[in-house]
């Protein structure tokens, strides 16, 4: 069956890839000058692990997205935490924080790079405080979206009524024996409807608010980085040029797979359209791609990796000794 790939076979799929680029990619920026990257390399280090950490959890909590009418809802497909239950909800909203969370890693990288590009001593000697800011950061993003995904209720008995001859034609199940995140937007009582307009609005606010500060951090580093070209060597500017088209690289990413999708998930029930069966399949996949999309974008995105990457076809060892021999001096 087509959802034995999609939530079995595929979860594991993108796991596999996430295990094998990732640690490449850590690789890459570990035997490179350390000049190059400076303190930033940690901030990679930090990117990689998260997503290893979401390839795994995709593969242990893996979410199904459903639309119907005016509804929508998303449930855990598969895996151990599947029955209905408090302890297994609160599995299903980490596992949701995950999307999420990708926009406080994000944000702490623009930041990093803003800071940079400044030369703060916060990229340099006091970066164990920058680190401190990132958790805090990290921690914030998971107790804004954990709230409002608590807010609307576990899909409400009223959701679960509206929904239980769609989810029983759908699944073959009772939609009662589901953990349950869902929204109502007509047709229920107007508890029901204020929770769920809430809830989205804030998850949208979180998400473009996110955005809004991704852009002006860049205009803000564009701008310098005009600036330090009249400055700085020009190996120098370059390098900083690269990076920040890699760190817009891995913006974009997110954005398109995962914020797009939900967006239309959330939006779409408003106006009654129900997206077909097929497009909740694109958008349960498209969610766990970015795991390993990502890194194979921002290497492409760094001339240094590429040359490192593409050298290996003609010189195998030349992956082993092309990041020990650059002497290019650049403080990060």
């Amino acid at each position: 069956m087509l959802d034995d790939w999609i939530y079995f076979h595929l979860p594991r799929i993108f796991c596999g890839l996430g295990f094998t680029v990732n640690p490449v990619f850590v690789y890459l920026i570990f035997t490179e000058n350390h000049a190059k990257f400076g303190n930033y390399r940690f901030l990679l280090l930090f990117f990689a692990l998260f997503n290893l950490t979401y390839s795994v959890v995709n593969v242990i909590v893996p979410l199904d997205i459903h639309t119907y009418l005016y509804c929508f809802f998303l449930i855990t497909q598969n895996g151990w935490f599947v029955e209905h239950s408090e302890f297994n909800f609160n599995k299903m909203t980490i596992r949701c924080f995950l999307v999420a969370a990708s926009y406080a890693i994000l944000l702490i990288h623009f930041v990093y790079r803003y800071q940079a590009i400044h030369n703060s001593s916060l990229t340099r000697n006091a970066f164990h405080w920058y680190m401190l800011f990132s958790i805090f950061v990290f921690a914030l993003y998971f107790g804004v979206w954990y709230a409002i995904c608590y807010f609307p209720g576990q899909a409400n008995m009223e959701i679960r009524e509206y929904i239980r001859d769609e989810f029983r034609e759908t699944y073959g199940n009772n939609s009662t024996d589901f953990n349950m995140l869902g929204a109502l937007f007509m047709e229920g009582s107007d508890e029901t409807r204020f929770r769920s307009w809430l809830a989205v609005v804030l998850w949208t606010s979180v998400s473009t608010v996110s955005i809004i500060m991704f852009v002006a951090l860049a205009i803000t580093i564009v701008t310098q980085l005009k600036k330090m070209t009249r400055s700085a060597s020009k190996k120098t500017s370059k390098f900083q040029v690269d990076l920040l088209r890699a760190l817009v690289v891995q913006t974009v990413i997110p954005i398109v797979i995962s914020f797009s999708p939900c967006l239309l998930c959330w939006y779409s029930p408003m106006f009654g359209v129900q997206l077909p069966r097929s497009f909740n399949y694109f958008e349960v996949s498209a969610l766990g791609v970015f795991a390993f999309v990502d890194p194979v974008a921002i290497t492409l995105s760094l001339p240094i990796f590429c040359k490192r990457i593409f050298s290996v076809c003609r010189h195998p060892t030349a992956m082993f000794t092309a990041g020990k021999s650059s002497s290019d001096h650049v403080t990060q």
